[in-house]
């Protein structure tokens, strides 16, 4: 999914949905689905269409409690501030030139990093016991 360089691929809550797993498979993106990814319905989306804004970090309420709430609990809170920080970025240099970044490779999400070790590991398991 990295390469695709469509502003609808930019959340609202921070995330390119270019790099996630499930990206076409089953979803088709925040924004592209009207704030109904496939995991349910998203508040965030909901809350910046209500505001009027593209995205959080254009909102005069940014950090509000329901950005810092929305978390996995996989993942954890700091997952939060990265997509603060992110927003921040993306506020700065536009969303069209951190589309761009993101689907480039540069600025890559730690979870897609951590996510692509794990399954490296994955692989040599494997083939170390073949």
């Amino acid at each position: 999914m990295a390469g695709e360089t469509n502003n609808s691929l930019a959340s609202p809550c921070g995330l390119y949905c270019g790099e996630c797993l499930y990206f076409r498979k089953p979803c088709q993106g925040c924004v592209p689905s009207g704030g109904k990814p496939s995991w349910g319905k998203c508040r965030t989306y909901a809350c910046t269409k209500e505001k009027n804004v593209e995205h959080c970090g254009e909102c005069s309420e940014f950090l509000c409690s329901l950005f810092v709430k929305q978390y996995s609990r996989e993942l954890g809170p700091w997952r939060v501030f990265y997509k603060a920080g992110q927003l921040v970025y993306r506020k700065k240099i536009g969303t069209k030139a951190w589309v761009k970044e993101k689907a480039s490779g540069k600025n890559t999400d730690p979870k897609v990093t951590i996510e692509r070790h794990l399954h490296w590991e994955k692989e040599q398991k494997k083939q170390k016991n073949r």
